[in-house]
């Protein structure tokens, strides 16, 4: 589902993906993307992450808010943490006419998943697949991810499945679709986990690796 009516906002192409709800850390040090941040610190006002690849930006993206400056350096430079909140489907972008001071700017149309809930069975399987998973990275304190929000966005956020997956969930516009897709991908790491983590106690355990 998406909202009928565009609208435009500016837009911040990074190597990375965020998801709605998610909170990330970004270090701003080029003289646009300081504007873009500038305009949008002291107020509730959203721009737009985008996946940007070497073949251009990709078209399913999350709007961002500024959640804190964490550091701002005297030549303009920034730490900050953004939390992510509404996906948007690009429709156009307009160029700026100085790319090296002014940011790139689209015009989206904000979507919605076509269906909100999850089988409640579902959602048990990729919980209890999940917390295998962060006993056998032995992560200290482990427990299940926090926040509001659908549970597969949390998941993503928790844990670092890489830019192409959390991509492909943020595209998707079926809650049941994403937790399908982290169950089969968390399951598949488990034997392989549990197969490092057997060798490194061995390792500590005798010195060797049998």
């Amino acid at each position: 589902m998406q909202d009928a009516e565009p609208s435009i906002i500016g837009l911040f192409p990074l190597g990375m993906v965020l998801l709605p709800g998610e909170v990330a850390p970004l270090h701003i040090f080029e003289e646009r993307y300081k504007l873009l941040v500038n305009e949008r610190r002291d107020g509730d006002e959203e721009f737009g992450i985008v996946f940007g690849e070497d073949d251009g930006v990709r078209e399913l993206g999350c709007t961002a808010a500024v959640a804190e400056v964490l550091e701002e350096l005297d030549d303009g430079r920034m730490n900050i943490l953004v939390r992510g909140r509404r996906r948007f489907r690009l429709v156009d972008l307009v160029q700026p006419s100085d790319p090296a001071t002014e940011y790139l700017r689209g015009v989206v149309v904000f979507v919605e998943d076509e269906t909100e809930h999850a089988p409640p069975e579902l959602e048990r399987r990729v919980l209890e697949a999940f917390r295998k998973m962060l006993v056998l990275m032995e992560i200290e304190s482990p427990s299940d991810p926090a926040g509001e929000g659908p549970l597969s966005y949390r998941i993503a956020a928790a844990v670092d499945f890489g830019a192409a997956l959390k991509q492909e969930l943020l595209e998707s516009l079926s809650e049941t679709d994403r937790l399908e897709t982290l169950a089969a991908v968390i399951e598949a790491l488990l034997p392989r986990l549990a197969l490092r983590k057997e060798r490194e106690e061995a390792i500590r355990g005798n010195g060797k690796g049998y």
